[in-house]
This record gives C-alpha cells, structure tokens and sequence, in this order.
C-alpha cells in the first residue's frame, strides 16, 4: 500500500501535543477488517497522530475508543508514512470528525476551543 505524504505541514488548525493515549481503533470500511489498540503520538483538537504496524489508504474511516474512558469517535486517515526510525512501524495521521477536547487534556492549548468559545471568554 503507498503511502501519501502530508501536503503542507504548516497548516495546523490547532496546536499539538505530544501524549500517548490508548485506543481501540476500529475500521468502519466493509472492505478492511481491522480492529487493534493502537496508542497515540501526539493530539490535537482536530486529529492525532499514531503508531501502527500497517498503513491506511487515505480516507478509510475508523472509529477511536479511548481505553481509559467510555468515549468514541470517528476520524479519518489524512496519510500515512513509514516511521524514521522504526522500520517495522507507520505513523498515521487522523482527523476528527468533530474537533474539540475529544482527549481529555486538563489545560488545553488556547486554540483548541471553539471561536464561540474564544469570543465568549474576550
């Protein structure tokens, strides 16, 4: 499977952070039969980057269950590459579905609340 490279990465929504969260990754696609726990790299409130053993096609939906939490999501795969530095990994990156605090970080960047919520707080 090729993988597809980020096409600007200076076009971040919001800011990320480096946090490893365990999830249940689920595929939604009827064609892929693809269910494992997967941990992020790092989050966002719009996507997260994780650690795989496979890459995904550009797209495929999947569903995140945060392991520690009795919460869901859906994402989609924006790319993925093969880590630098271990051969035998990809990094896959995620967009949500629906952005916000979907990780539970205590202090969120600034940038991660909505703009009603950044006008609301000026």
């Amino acid at each position: 499977m090729a993988s597809t490279a980020p096409v600007n990465s200076d076009r971040r929504r919001s800011q990320r952070i480096l946090l490893s969260v365990p999830l249940l990754v689920v595929s939604l696609d009827p064609q892929l039969d693809f269910s494992a726990h997967l941990n992020t790299r790092e989050v966002s409130a719009h996507g997260c980057l994780l650690s795989s053993r496979r890459p995904f096609k550009s797209g495929t939906c999947l569903r995140l269950h945060l392991l520690n939490d009795n919460r869901t999501i859906t994402a989609h795969v924006i790319h993925s590459v093969p880590d630098d530095t271990f051969m035998s990994l990809w990094n896959v990156a995620l967009e949500l579905n629906k952005s916000g605090n979907f990780w539970g970080v205590p202090s969120p960047p600034y940038d991660w609340g909505t703009t009603d919520e950044r006008l609301a707080s000026a």
